[in-house]
């Protein structure tokens, strides 16, 4: 009795882990979203510490023929401040209706810090993320 009771509920748990890691490899095969961004160089600078960073975010459609839609959603500002650091999200910024976003990304007085911009999975569309900018002063 006590057997098929372990048995049972080892059944049970195996069934639950292959349900939670089903969407994980779904969200690979997904779609990516389109992201061009202007890199933050000395034309972009606001402050001695401060660059915008500007970008359009953009969902590509199945037919080539048509044009991408516009993205309009949130898009995470994430930042990285070291190779070991995990990225953490410093901002959310709402994109407009034509898909761009504005925003101000940092340098820090000593160190090196890298960003980022990821949009969530959402609408039949994967994770998608941007390129990695690096600030620092030299």
């Amino acid at each position: 009795m006590l057997r098929t009771v372990i048995v049972g509920l080892l059944a049970a748990l195996l069934s639950l882990s292959a349900f939670s890691a089903a969407p994980v490899r779904a969200d690979r095969a997904l779609p990516k979203r389109i992201i061009t961004e202007v890199p933050p160089d000395a034309k972009q600078q606001v402050d001695f510490n401060a660059f915008k960073l500007n970008g359009t975010v953009t969902e590509p459609q199945a037919d080539p023929a048509v044009a991408p839609v516009p993205y309009l959603g949130k898009v995470q500002l994430q930042k990285k401040a070291c190779k070991a650091c995990n990225w953490r999200t410093v901002k959310k910024v709402k994109t407009d209706e034509t898909g761009k976003y504005r925003t101000k990304i940092f340098v820090p007085q000593k160190g090196v810090w890298k960003w980022r911009v990821k949009v969530k999975a959402s609408n039949g569309y994967g994770t998608t993320k941007g390129e990695i900018w690096t600030a620092a002063f030299e």
